[in-house]
């Protein structure tokens, strides 16, 4: 069966062999579980847990995940001296914040010697990821997180999608395990580890000539005649940043080598006496290509690097973290002489079924020369009656029942407002996005006033109140903007439980709120000031809070003079180079319309303002 596309004849190949594609995933992890016995599931959740996780008492928990199709990463790396857990997410596609808080609460819960996040740098993994971190420290639990970017392709100082997490990553999971099983606190595996995942001791680039489906179903492949290879590709079907005319492997590794070289020198790479020559390096199939030529493959990388004068102490090869059945690799390079230890920790025994074992002069005595599974988890499905919001612990300090009610009254102003100009942020996003940006964001405006008027939003606790908001952004908006919104709510709600039960909640605990909300999204999306985001009218408003209130100025006032700025900034997104996110892909960088996110925030943030204005009548101009 073939069809044409653009003049070019596509030929459909196989399909899976699979039963289902919408259960494919789930049936995956029972198969790999019931081959390593060692391993359990966590009901509900897509986690592959260590058996033996309620034993370790004294010792750092490690948890990490991803999209599926990646495979063996990252459950083919839980084992004793790796991994605790891992959390699969669909094809290509983030866990849920949900999953990832259940798994860090299953292993959290009374261990005080606490968690380590081990994430790659994808926006969906450090927004889902980075949430889940958030409620767990709402809930009093120790964790930390490192986002790994070893991807050399992608220059650290370009305002882009960021540098992805790619092979290298398997280097931290290996010496964060070893660390781990030696007992090593949680600060001091943070800070060695996140040293290495900044990209300057750790460098992969990938190299592929198929991109592999991206939809779930995945059921066939194209197969073109293929003339180009391209030079930093990415594990979920991204393009990569130069095509290379098809050759032989001695020549395509040389490109390869050449420009990683190159893009390695921000990181000062190349070796040297001074900062030492010892690497390892790691090959990785990415999972169509021959044990023949990854081989060839590996010879190629490894003759040339020492070439280039890396001395290469330890080397590991294999199908580790695949893209389904993409034909390319990833090679990664750790060096090793910025840690005495890290060739202790590569060395340290790991049980984890996909760490490749290796048939090292070690082995026999000699330096190195150159040369049914489920567990059941009661508890943690706490629904409100509905099961539309969660039910959860009042924190922190309460507001008057009047005030409470005129503070749904502002959410449902809010929400009314969004809803009323869906269509209208739609057209807006057409522009640089999938053009669904109003519908995501009336989603969720419709589920949180259903939610108002069932009275299942907590009127009189904001911690509560943003709690729940939270929760429906995530579950029932989806999306970026539901991970933007979810983090943005959940860290003001951190704000309000950290704050006594007595404290009066004044204008200042808002603008607390709101800073710390803003603090998340940056963090954890990668946005700043100026690059085109719904934090730039975010900003303007805490900017303009911050400067009225310490004037002592009327809070409903600064308030007016906030939604002012917001919406004066969320116009100028028009002017702005989208520098992050999947804007930042679009070739055109010049736009018809201000950014659809930062216009939504000048919507809401106005009804807001119009419904306090209405409800203590406030005679001021607006």
């Amino acid at each position: 069966m073939s069809c044409q596309r653009k003049g070019v004849q596509v030929k459909y190949g196989r399909k899976r062999l699979w039963n289902n594609p919408t259960v494919a995933v789930d049936e995956s992890l029972q198969g790999f579980a019931m081959v390593h016995s060692g391993l359990v599931l966590l009901e509900g959740c897509r986690a592959v847990l260590r058996r033996d996780y309620n034993n370790i008492h004294d010792k750092v928990k490690l948890i990490s995940g991803g999209g599926a199709g990646n495979e063996p990463t990252h459950i083919g790396f839980v084992g004793p001296g790796m991994l605790t857990a891992a959390i699969t997410g669909d094809i290509f596609t983030a866990p849920s914040p949900d999953s990832i808080l259940k798994v860090i609460q299953e292993l959290a819960t009374d261990h005080s010697p606490g968690v380590l996040l081990i994430v790659q740098n994808y926006t969906g993994y450090r927004l889902n990821f980075g949430l889940a971190k958030l409620r767990a420290e709402n809930r009093g639990l120790i964790v930390n997180m490192i986002t790994v970017k070893d991807d050399v392709s992608l220059k650290s100082f370009e305002k882009t999608a960021g540098r992805r997490g790619l092979g290298g990553t398997l280097f931290i999971l290996k010496v964060a395990g070893a660390m781990a099983e030696d007992g090593k606190k949680l600060n001091e595996i943070h800070s060695v580890c996140k040293r290495l995942a900044s990209g300057e001791n750790v460098i992969s680039i990938g190299l592929g000539h198929r991109v592999p489906p991206s939809s779930a179903d995945c059921e066939c492949s194209q197969f073109i005649e293929c003339k180009k290879m391209e030079i930093g590709c990415g594990l979920h079907g991204e393009p990569g940043v130069l095509q290379v005319t098809f050759a032989n492997t001695k020549d395509t590794v040389s490109q390869l080598i050449y420009y990683m070289m190159e893009n390695g020198k921000e990181f000062n790479f190349y070796p040297n006496d001074e900062s030492g020559n010892s690497v390892a390096v790691m090959i990785n199939n990415l999972g169509g290509i021959s044990q023949l030529e990854t081989y060839i493959f590996a010879m190629e990388a490894m003759t040339q690097l020492r070439d280039f004068g890396f001395k290469i102490e330890r080397a590991y090869m294999g199908s580790l973290m695949t893209s389904l059945d993409a034909n390319g690799f990833q090679l990664s390079i750790m060096k090793l002489a910025s840690d005495s230890n890290l060739i202790e920790y590569l060395d340290a025994e790991t049980s984890a079924p996909a760490w490749p074992k290796i048939f090292s002069t070690k082995t026999l005595g000699f330096e190195w020369q150159e040369e049914e599974p489920s567990l059941s988890t009661p508890g943690l499905h706490l629904k409100s009656a509905s099961g539309m919001v969660p039910e959860t612990k009042p924190l922190g300090p309460s507001m008057a029942e009047r005030t409470g009610q005129v503070f749904l009254m502002i959410l449902t102003f809010a929400c009314e407002a969004l809803i009323a100009c869906a269509e209208q942020l739609n057209i807006m996003d057409e522009d640089s996005g999938d053009g669904d940006c109003g519908t995501t964001l009336r989603k969720g405006a419709d589920a949180l006033k259903s939610a108002i008027k069932a009275g299942e939003i907590e009127a009189t606790k904001p911690f509560v109140a943003f709690s729940q908001i939270s929760h429906i952004a995530e579950t029932l908006m989806g999306g970026l903007q539901g991970g933007l919104y979810s983090i943005f709510f959940d860290a003001g709600a951190k704000v309000f439980a950290g704050c006594p039960e007595d404290r009066t909640i004044d204008a200042s605990i808002w603008l607390e709120a709101l800073t710390s909300g803003n603090d998340a999204i940056s963090e954890f999306g990668k946005a700043s000031r100026g690059d085109r985001t719904m934090l730039d009218p975010l900003l303007a408003a805490q900017d303009k809070l911050c400067d009225l209130l310490s004037t002592n100025c009327h809070p409903i006032i600064a308030f007016g003079e906030a939604v002012k700025a917001a919406e004066t900034q969320a116009i100028k997104t028009r002017r702005m180079p989208a520098t992050v996110g999947r804007a930042s892909l679009v070739k055109c960088k010049s736009f018809e319309h201000p950014d659809p996110g930062a216009h939504a925030v000048g919507i809401w943030m106005r009804a807001a303002y119009e419904g306090v204005k209405l409800k203590f009548n406030c005679e001021c101009e607006s």
